[in-house]
C-alpha cells in the first residue's frame, strides 16, 4: 500500500493501532481493487497490440495469433519498464497446449480437460466421504462443494448432484463442529463417482448448435408414452399395475421423463447418438411439457421417481459422452402426441418422416413398467 493510504486500512485492537500495509486475500475489498488494476493492464497490453487476453485474478491467459509474432519476453518487457512485476519462474512458454484455471485447455483440440493428478485427488476426496460414519466440518464441506463445483464447468453430467452438499455446508453453525454426512449426500457423491469414472476426461471447446435428430417424446397418463428418432417410431402402454396421474403412484413428470430414457436408448440401439457425438456432443430433444423440458436440462426433479430415471437417463450419456438439450413444443405440433394416446393410425397419417416401427427392446427394469400394445 501506499504509505499515504495505510492510514484507511487500519485495525484498532487492544489498544494499538495495527496498520495494512499490503492489500491481502483476507481483505474483502482486496480482489476489487485489483480487478480494477487488472482491467487496466488488460485494456494496455490491448493497445499495444498484444492479445486475445484473458484473466482470473491474478492469472492472465494470453493467446498468439497465427499472424501474430511477438514473444513471452516482448510482452513482459512492454509493461515490466512500468513497474509490473511479472514472476518470471510461474510464465509458461506459448504452446497449443496450456494449464489455466486448473483444467487443460488444447487448442489443437479444442478440448479441456482435468489434470490427471487432480482428478484422482477428487475421486479420493470423494472416496473419504463416502467412507463410514464420515464427518467433517464446515470447511471441509465447503471445500468438497468447490472441488465439484469446479470442475462441473467442463463436467456438465455431475451439476446435478451438487446441490445436497451445498445445503449440508449451509447447515453448519460453528466452524468447529463435526456433522455426520446425511443420506442424500453421500447418494449424489455415489452417483458423482460413478460419472467421473465413466466419462472421458476431455469435452470439446467449441459450444455448438445440438444435432437434431429427429427426437420426439410424449406422454400421456390416460395411455403411455410414444417416441420418434430419426425414421424410427416407438409406443408402448403401461403396465398392469402402473398407474399415472394426480395422488396416483406416479406423476406425468416421471411419464415424460420415462418417454426420454426410451428415446435415448432407441436412439442408442439404431446408432444415432454415434453420429451426433461427433457433430456436437450434444442432441435435441423435443417435449410438450415444460417441467420435464426443465428437468432434463437442469437434471434435478422434486419427484423421487423422476430422478431415479434422471440418473439412468444420466449414467447413459457418460456412457456415450454426450448431453441433451430439451426444448419445449406446443402439444398441436408435437408428433408423437398421438402416440402416447395410443392412436397409431392418426400418428402415420399426420407424420410421415416416421417410416419404422423400431425393432428395440425395452431392458427388463423398464419393461416392468411398460409394454408393446
Amino acid at each position: 500500500m501506499r504509505p499515504d493510504q495505510q492510514n484507511a486500512l487500519c485495525i484498532y485492537w487492544r489498544g494499538k493501532v495495527i496498520v495494512d500495509l499490503a492489500l491481502c486475500f483476507g481483505l474483502s475489498s482486496s480482489a476489487g481493487i485489483f480487478g480494477s488494476i487488472a482491467d487496466m493492464l488488460v485494456a494496455l497490453y490491448k493497445a499495444y497490440g498484444y492479445g486475445p487476453i484473458r484473466k482470473w485474478v491474478d492469472d492472465f491467459f494470453v493467446i498468439r495469433l497465427l499472424h501474430q509474432s511477438y514473444t513471452e519476453q516482448d510482452f513482459i518487457a512492454t509493461l515490466g519498464a512500468a513497474g509490473v512485476p511479472w514472476s518470471i519462474p510461474k510464465t509458461r512458454s506459448f504452446a497449443t497446449r496450456q494449464r489455466f484455471t486448473g483444467f487443460i485447455w488444447d487448442l489443437e483440440r479444442r478440448s479441456v480437460s482435468m489434470p490427471s493428478e487432480k482428478m484422482e485427488q477428487t475421486r479420493n476426496l470423494i472416496d473419504t466421504w463416502l467412507a463410514m460414519g464420515h464427518k467433517a466440518t464446515m470447511k471441509e464441506a465447503a471445500h468438497l462443494h468447490g472441488k465439484l463445483i469446479h470442475i462441473a464447468t467442463i463436467f456438465p453430467l455431475i451439476r446435478p448432484f451438487t446441490r445436497t452438499i451445498a445445503m449440508f455446508a449451509a447447515r453448519f453453525r460453528s466452524p468447529r463442529a463435526k456433522l455426520r454426512c446425511p443420506d442424500p449426500v453421500q447418494a449424489d457423491l455415489r452417483w458423482t463417482r460413478q460419472l467421473l469414472d465413466k466419462l472421458p476426461n476431455e469435452m470439446p471447446l467449441t459450444r455448438p448448435e445440438p444435432a437434431d435428430i429427429g427426437w420426439w417424446g410424449d406422454a400421456s397418463s390416460s395411455f403411455g408414452i410414444g417416441v420418434v428418432v430419426g425414421p424410427f417410431w416407438g409406443i408402448w402402454r403401461y403396465a398392469r399395475g402402473v398407474e399415472v396421474g394426480p395422488r396416483k403412484q406416479y406423476d406425468i413428470g416421471w411419464a415424460e421423463a420415462l418417454a426420454v430414457e426410451v428415446g435415448l436408448q432407441m436412439a442408442e440401439h439404431h446408432g444415432l447418438l454415434a453420429e451426433a457425438q461427433t457433430i456436437a456432443g450434444r442432441i435435441l430433444v423435443r417435449s410438450d411439457n415444460e417441467g420435464i423440458v426443465t428437468v432434463v436440462n437442469h437434471g434435478r426433479s422434486r419427484s423421487a421417481n423422476t430422478n431415479e430415471v434422471l440418473r439412468r437417463i444420466y449414467s447413459t450419456l457418460a456412457n456415450t459422452g454426450i448431453t441433451l438439450r430439451a426444448t419445449h413444443v406446443p402439444s398441436r405440433l408435437n408428433v408423437t402426441d398421438a402416440l402416447s394416446r395410443g392412436d397409431i393410425e392418426g400418428f402415420l397419417a399426420g407424420f410421415a418422416a416416421a417410416t419404422t416401427r423400431s425393432d428395440f427392446c425395452l431392458p427388463p427394469n423398464l419393461a416392468s413398467l411398460l409394454s408393446s400394445p
